[in-house]
């Protein structure tokens, strides 16, 4: 098994699946879609980007604070949704997702925990070597290999213990420790996978600047958006197949 593999995987089953991805999706998506339309066109995004504190009203930020809470909940919806379809293969019965409040929860405040957890191992690790090697560090690899050097061993790290949320979406229990130990086997692969996350994403941020910063660029990070969380979700799957029933399903 390679990282290749994995990740193929991960992408296939998006592409392979889309009807039942859409079905998971696409209406919290739209939702989520309509709610950033309508907090970008109360803001003022080039004064906000250049630090202007009156680029954003009360209401504007209000909006800003629910458009972003929006997408994380929305996310975490879809995330359960699609786990229970890769991985049980429980398709949608309905336009609209099933909501099971418990489970979704559950995994967002995971999530956040996971996040604060390797976020501050990483800060750690970005402070000692900025410690070493300073303005020199940064001005001979370049900004975008500091994104690799630091962000690879999070998305490591994060990799390897994600099965906790697979688990937690189906319903089941599984540790950090217990998940960190399912994954060990498959440490190479998994490595792999995320350059590839990685090296995705740097894609979509290069291109990203083609579209502008109005309107048709947040349609663009929204489409992408849906697209690199399928996929990551699907990542996420994967792993947990792999690490914890020995196969992948397609």
């Amino acid at each position: 098994m390679t990282g290749f593999i994995l990740f193929r995987n991960a992408v296939l089953r998006v592409l392979r699946h889309l009807d039942e991805a859409l079905a998971v999706s696409g209406l919290i998506w739209i939702g989520i879609l309509i709610i950033q339309i309508l907090s970008f066109g109360a803001v003022d995004m080039e004064g906000l980007e250049a630090g202007d504190p009156a680029a954003v009203s009360g209401n504007g930020l209000m909006l800003l604070f629910i458009a972003n809470l929006a997408m994380v909940i929305g996310s975490c919806w879809i995330a359960v949704e699609w786990h229970c379809y890769a991985i049980e293969g429980k398709r949608p019965t309905s336009a609209f997702p099933s909501w099971n409040g418990k489970r979704i929860l559950s995994y967002f405040f995971l999530s956040i925990l996971i996040g604060i957890g390797i976020g501050m191992a990483v800060g750690l690790f970005a402070g000692v070597l900025f410690s070493l090697f300073g303005t020199m560090l940064s001005q001979s690899i370049g900004g975008l290999f500091l994104i690799v050097v630091i962000g690879l061993p999070a998305v490591f790290l994060f990799l390897r213990i994600s099965p906790v949320l697979p688990a937690v979406a189906l319903g089941n229990k599984l540790s950090f420790g217990e998940a960190w130990n399912a994954t060990k086997p498959h440490s190479a692969s998994i490595f792999q996978a995320a350059i590839l996350s990685i090296a995705a994403l740097i894609v979509v941020q290069f291109i990203a600047p083609v579209f502008g910063s109005g309107i048709v660029g947040l349609l663009y990070e929204l489409a992408v958006g849906w697209l690199l969380l399928m996929v990551n979700v699907s990542l996420l799957s994967s792993i947990y197949e792999l690490s914890l029933k020995g196969q992948l399903h397609d």
